[in-house]
């Protein structure tokens, strides 16, 4: 009880993408949600930081129940900024607001560019203090579109060719960020609260924090 759990919710352009229909940032702030309910549940103390090129919002950390609905409130206003967003300067205001050691957990996207250009070299500003999570929900379209065939058109084998090809790099920046220190949990839709919270009940029974 009482441990300390950081949700940095990526409010920036990969976010704003939909899997079955709605906005990637949506799924990530359920999942907040979910978070939130189950930390405060077991006693522990629960903070927010919702970002984009800019830091939008942060939340005192606390184990009250309240603590839910402040991060709704927090999350109510948020529309996806279409820029990358600035995980540099969104990690450093993390250590500076919340210096207990914590699971952070960073609720993005596994895009394979951005991973490697903005979020692998900006990770080490929290791991050296911090136990990090990054969260993200999959689009099962891709996978289905991967493993389609035979195709019929030209189109539907380039389409499939894409869809394999996405899978690949999404699965290698998922290994890159693994070996830099990260959990990483990659969920179907209507699944990654769910997923998100048995990755954070593990965490708490192994000790790790």
């Amino acid at each position: 009880r009482n441990q300390s759990v950081v949700l940095l919710l990526d409010n920036g352009r990969v976010m704003a993408g939909t899997v079955d229909g709605v906005p990637r940032v949506e799924h990530a702030m359920d999942a907040v949600f979910a978070m939130a309910h189950a930390a405060t549940q077991l006693g522990d103390r629960v903070g927010m930081l919702a970002f984009d090129r800019q830091v939008r919002s942060i939340l005192v950390p606390s184990n009250a129940k309240s603590q839910v609905g402040r991060a709704g409130e927090a999350m109510f206003a948020l529309d996806p900024d279409l820029a990358e967003s600035a995980y540099q300067e969104a990690f450093h205001q993390t250590v500076a607001r919340f210096r207990r050691r914590s699971l952070i957990v960073v609720f993005t996207d596994l895009v394979s560019a951005a991973v490697e250009q903005a979020l692998l070299p900006a990770l080490p500003i929290l791991t050296r203090r911090h136990l990090v999570m990054v969260a993200a929900v999959q689009d099962p379209s891709v996978s289905r579109w991967a493993h389609d065939g035979p195709h019929e058109w030209v189109g539907e084998a380039f389409r499939s060719a894409a869809a394999a090809n996405q899978l690949h790099h999404r699965r290698a920046a998922s290994a890159r960020l693994r070996a830099a220190g990260a959990i990483v949990v990659n969920a179907e839709p209507g699944r990654l609260g769910v997923d998100t919270v048995e990755a954070y009940l593990e965490v708490k029974a192994s000790g790790r924090l």
